[in-house]
């Protein structure tokens, strides 16, 4: 078949290049498919662009990321479901082509957002080999909307097509990823990955893709993994086979204060790591969580690595007092810098938007489409808003409030 998978994406605070797209467009191509990407982010006419691209490849399917429903961020929130919307409606108005739309934020509802995109079928996870069952189903015409990406176990993924333009997107501030695994087995009550099987890449698979990055003229990277150290012994494997090649890269990862180790940290730095954000949240977290945080920040800063801190706090019944005393417990080991957020993005479907709908009280304080059940458009909870929480931090530069900016911290924080 001929496949033209289209990254509808056009946020640029930075611009991220669609990685899942590469991977699912390298899965079809090793079946023999005809794969081309539509990349719009730099577009400036949508519709054109598309139009074009449909008449070069005549394709017979047409599939579409959503990497993110929103931007999640309260203060300058932007809602990207409307322009994707558009686009489809404009492929079935004017080419009569059925849509595919995946990517990680068709997890957020899988239901209500094929219903609210008006697309034909969903992928929600994984889509590299999900892929091929749709276009099976479209040569038997036997249809359904929503499929589950299947986790690939102790097998190859598919390399990368390298049909995006990565030389536009960091002219224009990005920068390109990799992943070394798929999903996530923390059980943060807020998050749209949490307890996802986890399935992890040959770590040879992923530094030969780094090579090719490398022998194409890139050293800078961002890992796309949720976090890097889902596994201690992973980690340390990926670090070592990554440290033998010597690619002379520089490379920023998310992590979480759980699974760390000086060997790690130190293979880390001598692999190129610049810097770590660590994602710290407040939600019923014990004294022992508050000590490995401040291992974990003092033993990544002792190895020459920076620390940038993403903390969410906030969450129902905690005090002023209690996000004080959490600040309070970050600064003290004195990470690079401490973002917080008091806005919580809820999605149908999480365990604290359960919590907080039941109770009468807590929904009083949602903001934003509250009368939408899908939670599909912008629902956030807060009780600790912006005035107050600039009191809290009393002028300490250390700490900035997340959403009022529109960046990210490997473009805030330089790297060597």
């Amino acid at each position: 078949m001929r496949v033209l998978l289209i990254n509808p994406n056009r946020y640029q605070s930075p611009p991220v290049p669609p990685i899942g797209l590469e991977y699912v467009a390298a899965s079809l191509e090793e079946r023999g498919h005809t794969v081309s990407i539509l990349d719009l982010c730099f577009s400036d006419s949508a519709p054109k662009a598309l139009d074009e691209a449909v008449k070069i490849l005549n394709p017979d399917i047409t599939g579409l990321t959503v990497r993110n429903v929103d931007s999640a961020l309260f203060h300058t929130n932007e809602f990207f479901l409307d322009g994707i919307r558009d686009i489809i409606a404009h492929i079935k108005a004017v080419h009569g082509l059925k849509t595919l739309i995946g990517g990680a934020g068709i997890m957020a509802n899988p239901e209500g957002i094929l219903s609210y995109l008006d697309a034909d079928f969903a992928v929600a996870g994984p889509g590299e080999d999900t892929v091929h069952d749709i276009l099976g189903s479209l040569e038997r015409h036997d249809e359904k909307k929503i499929y589950y990406g299947r986790y690939r176990e102790g097998r190859s993924f598919p390399g990368r097509s390298f049909l995006i333009d990565y030389r536009e997107y960091v002219n224009n501030g990005g920068i390109a990823g990799f992943e070394t695994h798929k999903g996530c087995s923390s059980s943060c009550p807020y998050c749209l990955e949490a307890n996802s099987r986890v399935s992890f890449k040959n770590p040879a698979d992923v530094v030969e893709e780094i090579r090719s990055f490398v022998g194409r003229g890139f050293s800078h990277f961002h890992l796309c993994d949720s976090e890097f150290n889902e596994c201690l012994e992973y980690s340390t494997d990926f670090c070592s086979a990554l440290k033998k090649e010597s690619l002379g890269i520089k490379w920023a990862a998310y992590m979480k204060p759980t699974n760390f180790s000086k060997k790690l940290f130190q293979l880390m730095k001598e692999t190129g790591v610049y810097l770590i954000t660590l994602s710290v949240d407040s939600w019923k977290k014990c004294d022992l969580y508050w000590a490995d945080i401040q291992k974990f920040i003092f033993g990544a800063r002792s190895s020459g690595i920076k620390v940038a801190v993403d903390f969410l706090t906030g969450f129902p019944h905690e005090t002023v007092a209690d996000v004080r005393q959490c600040l309070d417990t970050l600064r003290r080991p004195m990470p690079d810098s401490i973002g917080v957020n008091t806005y919580i993005r809820l999605f149908k479907g999480m365990p604290i938007t359960r919590m907080i709908v039941k109770d009468a009280d807590l929904s009083s304080r949602l903001i934003g489409n509250t009368d939408d059940p899908t939670f599909v458009k912008p629902v956030f909870y807060n009780h600790i808003d912006t005035d107050m929480l600039l009191h809290i931090i009393d002028g300490d530069s250390t700490i900035r409030i997340e959403g009022p900016e529109k960046r990210v911290n490997y473009s805030r924080i330089d790297g060597p």
